[in-house]
């Protein structure tokens, strides 16, 4: 089971919030009527039961779609998380449980897929350019998700027993992990980013004569690269638990604290 540290990290990254693409309305609107008709057609504890799944899937859904967007293998097809993932046994005790798990997997996955795509380009660009409102937005909505379907409840979903592939090599608790080392990852590129501007500002500085700011910049190029290389090691960290998942994170966090070093030794640091 997961602990509450680890539910605390669910959500990371939330800053403003900005429109959702076109496509995901049209889900909701979709797990939506799956869930009223169920409400309609079945009794409470059948309900409770639908509620229960869909609660259960929501963050690995998430987890899974964030990855698959990150590392560039993700397919625009709400429902194809469901021939991926298989639905835990202890889920399949009732039509109306093993359902909600099945919406909840598709609508946390979507959701997913916009925040990993921005996680990725922002792990990757030189200048570390990601929406970070749409980001947001995934999080949101994602709470907005879980605040519906748990209430009360409590997920029992073992993460790290639970597979997220049809090999059976990932689990929620490993994709957990390669969606940190892909956070880290973005952090790194943050911090070579600053690095290279502070090296182009020792040469904008040392073209004006301006020495003492140039000395200035290349102290400021100096700090971030070596942040940008402490972040690439714990990056490293997270990217053993993540499995293959996160070789792409850490291949992305090595190639960005490279970029921070030359752009020091480029600055005569």
């Amino acid at each position: 089971m997961a602990r509450e540290s680890e539910r605390a990290a669910v959500f990371p990254g939330a800053t403003a919030a900005r429109t959702i693409r076109a496509g995901l309305p049209i889900l909701l609107a979709f797990c939506a009527a799956i869930a009223g008709a169920s409400v309609a057609i079945a009794d409470q504890h059948d309900t409770q039961r639908f509620n229960r799944g869909a609660c259960a899937a929501a963050y690995p859904g998430w987890v899974r779609g964030l990855v698959d967007a990150y590392n560039e293998a993700a397919i625009q097809d709400p429902e194809f998380v469901l021939t991926k993932v298989p639905v835990p046994a202890s889920y399949k005790a009732t039509p109306a449980e093993e359902l909600g798990y099945r919406v909840g997997l598709m609508a946390g996955h979507v959701l997913g897929l916009q925040y990993g795509e921005e996680l990725g380009r922002g792990a990757r660009t030189p200048d570390a350019e990601a929406d970070f409102e749409k980001m947001a937005d995934s999080t949101r909505k994602l709470e907005q998700h879980v605040k519906q379907y748990c209430g009360d409840l409590a997920a029992g979903l073992d993460w790290e027993t639970t597979q997220m592939d049809e090999a059976g090599t990932a689990t929620v608790a490993s994709l957990h992990e390669a969606q940190l080392a892909m956070h880290l990852a973005l952090t790194t590129n943050q911090e070579a980013a600053g690095a290279e501007r502070a090296a182009r500002g020792v040469r904008e500085a040392e073209a004006k004569g301006e020495h003492a700011e140039a000395d200035a910049w290349r102290e400021v190029a100096r700090t971030t690269a070596g942040w940008s290389e402490d972040f690439a090691k714990m990056t490293k960290g997270r990217a053993a638990a993540g499995r293959d998942e996160a070789l792409r994170a850490l291949s992305d966090a090595t190639a960005a604290a490279d970029r921070a070093r030359k752009a020091v030794e480029d600055a005569g640091g």
